[in-house]
């Protein structure tokens, strides 16, 4: 009779192992959670950009919200393994679509950005013999407090914040 018992208390073990294994990552796996707010900082032509990215993750799949100073946009992406990717649809007079890739480490993210979808005019690649980079890195950081949104241009002494 006792080894029955310890038989049944070795079993409860491993499956307490087993499930607690998958904790950490919504699906099992060993793909992190992301949902939540994100303080997103990235070089653009003009400067370093700024923008605030709230992320509903639905196992793999991800959709939420990118604002800016100027804009406030719908995304949607996926994150496999700690290899995120997301597009932020910007509608205005020429609607564009911002594709952002990046590799999860904890609180951090960083990769690269690329403006795709601009038309015959590459208005939003340079202007005036620019030389343009087709990707800029970027990064993202979850706020440990109330965030605030900058936006630095190549300007000197030019720098505008909003909350």
């Amino acid at each position: 009779m006792n080894k029955y018992r310890l038989y049944i208390a070795l079993l409860f073990l491993v499956a307490v192992v087993v499930d607690l294994s998958g904790a950490d990552s919504p699906s099992g796996n060993d793909t992190p959670g992301v949902s939540g707010k994100w303080q997103l900082s990235w070089q653009a032509r003009l400067g370093t950009e700024q923008a605030m990215v709230e992320l509903e993750q639905d196992g793999s799949k991800l959709r939420g919200t990118f604002r800016d100073l100027h804009h406030s946009c719908p995304l949607s992406g996926s994150i496999e393994g700690k290899t995120i990717s997301f597009e932020v649809q910007v509608e205005e007079a020429r609607p564009y679509t911002i594709a952002f890739k990046g590799t999860v480490n904890g609180d951090n993210i960083s990769g690269t950005s690329q403006a795709q979808n601009i038309g015959e005019s590459k208005a939003y690649l340079g202007h005036g013999g620019e030389i343009v980079q087709p990707e800029h890195p970027w990064t993202a950081t979850r706020p440990g407090g109330p965030a605030t949104l900058r936006t630095e241009t190549s300007k000197p002494g030019t720098l505008r914040t909003s909350n």
